[in-house]
């Protein structure tokens, strides 16, 4: 877990770690998942690394280690980035005629699906917003601006979010906000492979928060909270709680 930590961390920054770091924790991560890779090939089990093994294993070797890294790093570090922004803002900031938004929930925890869908319109872990993409081809977008080929851009998710055609009253935070078609884990092929797993994930967690931690505070003031930097992913480094 430590080692995982690490290459994490430097795997995911955007800046303030020396490249050739990066690329020394890309590699000791890459091996080591080879590793696991090669040896449920030859030691198979009932687990995903095994069917990454037997099922790519006709795929080119980066692509057999992309996958493993894909799905370490990407479902534990937004996972628990999700986690731990979406308890800070319910416990820091009112909602409604309540305190704050765990006030609410405690209440009313049958609206905590559609809470936490609301939390990732308006407050998604990703950093970086979207990757750039180049278009290979001149489209013209529905408000009649043209694109062309060759020309590089960068599609904004959070933007898209708070489109009043589609989200009336974007920036009001609504925990009964019903449809919410927001593009946090994107859209069409770029759409988020572990999309569904990160969103009940993050649901699980805070059910059980509710559940076991009613009371549950911030143990400091709210602008105590330090967020980390140079991160793709958004999250705070610690939050001090008591219940």
């Amino acid at each position: 877990r430590l080692r995982f930590r690490r290459w994490g961390d430097d795997f995911l920054a955007d800046g303030g770690v020396p490249p050739e770091q990066v690329a020394r924790s890309s590699a000791e991560m890459a091996g080591y998942l080879w590793e696991q890779v090669e040896r449920r090939r030859g030691c198979p089990a009932d687990d995903l690394m095994t069917r990454i093994a037997v099922e790519a294993g006709d795929q080119p070797v980066d692509v057999q280690v992309k996958l493993p890294i894909a799905l370490v790093v990407g479902g534990w570090e937004t996972t628990a980035g999700s986690i731990g922004t979406f308890t800070y803002l319910l416990c820091s900031r009112p909602y409604g005629d309540h305190p704050t938004g765990w006030a609410y929930l405690r209440e009313h925890p049958e609206r905590l699906d559609s809470a936490v869908a609301e939390l990732e319109r308006l407050y998604s872990t990703s950093n970086a917003d979207e990757l750039p993409r180049r278009v290979t081809a001149d489209v013209e977008l529905p408000s009649g601006f043209l694109l062309r080929a060759g020309e590089v851009v960068v599609p904004s998710h959070d933007a898209a979010n708070r489109d009043p055609r589609v989200f009336p009253d974007p920036e009001r935070v609504d925990f009964t906000r019903d449809p919410n078609p927001h593009l946090s884990f994107g859209h069409g092929p770029h759409r988020c492979i572990g999309a569904h797993l990160g969103a009940l994930e993050v649901r699980v967690a805070l059910r059980l928060l509710l559940r076991e931690l009613p009371g549950l505070r911030l143990a400091v003031p709210p602008e105590q909270i330090r967020w980390k930097a140079g991160h793709v992913v958004l999250g705070p480094e610690e939050i001090p709680v008591q219940w």
